[in-house]
């Protein structure tokens, strides 16, 4: 009589799901594959398609649990304004992206970025918006949208992975003309040379805030 061998008992969806996760956190993104994260849990990799149908499957799934483990406070402050709505985006997404950064690659795509607890999260930013400044669904999604991809940019941008490295220690770069360090800079940029707020221009999470302000002064006075 044939028997069915049984299935490893760790072998799960959610156990699949947590190794990918620390596979794309310690390796980036580049780096998994079905078969890295089947040696992760020590199984064959064809055992890992019984559970999940491929890799852009899987990704989908790492991309709503990561959401999860950073929830909006949707629940706990119905009542935040549109703009203390904002902050709390941004404070969170960016913990996310600092926490899991092949996150701001893969909500770059559709697929991944707007699963149902994404769409929950739009839903209390584009209710902020219209509840505090009177505008339209349209306006206040677009408005919405705009604060998800700028904080995503900045993120983007400052991913060690995305930079490209360089083995010249020659001035140039803004960084080179704040610290004074660039040989004839441009006339207007000279003047940010040894400014202490012309330091915060390069670091990222400087960037989010004052450009979010920036974002948030123009939607008060549209």
């Amino acid at each position: 009589m044939h028997t069915v061998a049984p299935e490893y008992p760790k072998l799960t969806l959610p156990a699949i799901v947590d190794a990918a996760i620390v596979v794309a956190d310690r390796d980036g993104m580049g780096a998994l594959s079905m078969r890295r994260i089947a040696d992760e849990l020590g199984v064959g990799a064809m055992s890992l398609y019984r559970h999940v149908a491929d890799k852009d499957a899987l990704i989908e799934e790492m991309t709503v649990e990561v959401g999860r483990r950073f929830p909006y406070p949707i629940a706990t402050d119905p009542r935040l304004g549109w703009r203390e709505r904002v902050a709390a985006a941004t404070d969170i997404d960016w913990d996310l992206y600092q926490r899991h950064p092949w996150v701001v690659q893969a909500y770059s795509s559709p697929r991944y970025g707007f699963g149902a607890d994404s769409l929950r999260c739009l839903d209390w930013l584009v209710g902020g918006f219209m509840d505090g400044l009177g505008v339209d669904v349209e306006v206040a999604t677009e408005m919405s949208l705009t604060v998800w991809s700028f904080v995503n940019g900045v993120a983007l941008a400052a991913l060690p992975s995305v930079a490209l490295a360089s083995e010249s220690d020659a001035p140039g770069g803004l960084v080179d003309v704040i610290e004074g360090r660039a040989i004839d800079p441009p006339t207007h940029l000279a003047g940010l040379a040894g400014s202490a707020r012309g330091r915060e221009l390069t670091d990222p999470r400087a960037q989010v805030d004052r450009g979010i302000a920036w974002l948030c002064a123009g939607f008060a006075a549209g």
